[in-house]
């Protein structure tokens, strides 16, 4: 709604002017008392969401006001763009097309408003989906002081929606050094995805995206998770296990995308004992059933089934979780005797376990997308790193 109203200011200018040039007519003032009236209700209706009634109403005013021709050419060019701008709003792309490229063409205005219409052009294409058409023009905007910063986030969205990492990287990073509002974490994820594309043979210009990639957001948990797997695969545990930990500096909330990982590479170097007290360290740090779930599953292999079923119990009167109250039903399966007592917490089991698969592993807190994978770029809203670990459920 702000940006309708925001459209509606050259209408406003329009309307002034008209105003002032009115005459004492009684028929004018009759014309003039109609658009006033029409103006006010028109801005009532945006402000009571009724945004198509709105839109219909500001567009009658435009072509009245053009048919009467009672604006002057610069109030015109600002009346036919917000024209423009109105029937994109309601879906009309195609008349929007028309204004705007009519604009862009005309010989009877100046340099900045052909540049004005070359945006709005732009947008036109963009939302009928002609990212080859949109890039063009915002290749040329670039070029320009005033219009520079928002084509450059435009084509950072093309080429993003075309996946041409390498692109986007370059507009990215010019838009680092001209923007003061620059958000680093969709560049962080783009030298992310330009480092999967590569091939296995590429090893060390990944390696280089990804410290890229920390360098100008040093919580880009994806990056640390990708090196980690790259010095796994070169054998390099010492170095991945630095990765994985540092995740719990970033953001405490993700690391449990990264304990299987943590394990085996302390599996590898022979250090399991230096893997639990990771996870003692975690589980003061953040609330995580993960975590939980990991300590107590070392503890069952290192001093058997009954210390952990005493550690999940110690963590269920911390921090009681569905997860975790799971997993200590299934220790009392495992430790129990035949008989009724066991089946009856086999049926718990199954009744909690099933509470579980109801719910969704992540959700968007943007737009409340949901989902059981990770997924850095959210589906529905694409905001990076939007989509985070659903916390766990409580029982007070």
């Amino acid at each position: 709604m702000l940006e309708l109203l925001f459209l509606l200011l050259p209408i406003a200018a329009a309307y002034g002017w008209y105003m002032g040039h009115r005459s004492a007519k009684k028929d004018q003032e009759e014309i003039t008392n109609k658009l006033s009236r029409d103006y006010v209700t028109g801005v009532n209706l945006l402000l009571s969401n009724q945004q198509e009634k709105a839109v219909d109403l500001f567009l009658d005013i435009l072509q009245k006001q053009e048919q009467e021709n009672e604006i002057e050419q610069s109030s015109q060019f600002e009346a036919e763009l917000t024209l423009g701008n109105l029937f994109r709003s309601r879906g009309e792309v195609d008349r929007a097309l028309r204004i705007h490229q009519a604009l862009e063409r005309s010989p009877n205005y100046s340099f900045e408003q052909k540049l004005l219409a070359k945006q709005q052009l732009a947008r036109d294409f963009m939302t009928v989906g002609f990212f080859d058409r949109a890039e063009a023009l915002y290749i040329l905007l670039v070029d320009e002081p005033d219009f520079a910063e928002n084509a450059l986030q435009q084509l950072a969205v093309i080429y993003q929606k075309m996946k041409e990492w390498k692109k986007a990287i370059n507009v990215a990073e010019k838009l680092a050094k001209i923007s003061p509002h620059f958000d680093p974490i969709p560049l962080a994820h783009y030298y992310c995805e330009y480092a999967q594309s590569l091939d296995a043979e590429q090893k060390k210009m990944a390696t280089a995206l990804l410290q890229r990639a920390l360098t100008v957001y040093p919580n880009c948990i994806r990056a640390s998770l990708l090196l980690a797997q790259n010095e796994m695969l070169q054998l390099d545990y010492q170095s991945a296990v630095k990765n994985l930990e540092n995740i719990l500096q970033q953001n405490p909330a993700y690391i449990g995308e990264a304990l299987s990982a943590l394990k085996y590479c302390y599996e590898e170097l022979h250090q399991q004992d230096n893997f639990e007290l990771f996870l003692i360290k975690a589980s003061q740090v953040c609330k995580s059933s993960a975590v939980d779930l990991a300590l107590a599953d070392f503890i069952a292999e290192k001093d058997g089934l009954v210390a952990a079923q005493a550690k999940l119990y110690q963590q269920l009167t911390q921090n009681p979780t569905t997860i975790v109250f799971h997993r200590f039903i299934q220790y009392q399966i495992e430790s129990a005797e035949a008989g009724r007592g066991k089946e009856s917490l086999e049926l718990l089991s199954k009744m909690v376990g099933e509470r579980i698969k109801q719910g969704f592993d992540y959700r968007c807190t943007n737009c409340g997308y949901q989902t059981n994978k990770l997924i850095w770029c959210c589906p529905s809203c694409r905001q990076w790193e939007s989509i985070k670990p659903t916390p766990d459920i409580e029982y007070n």
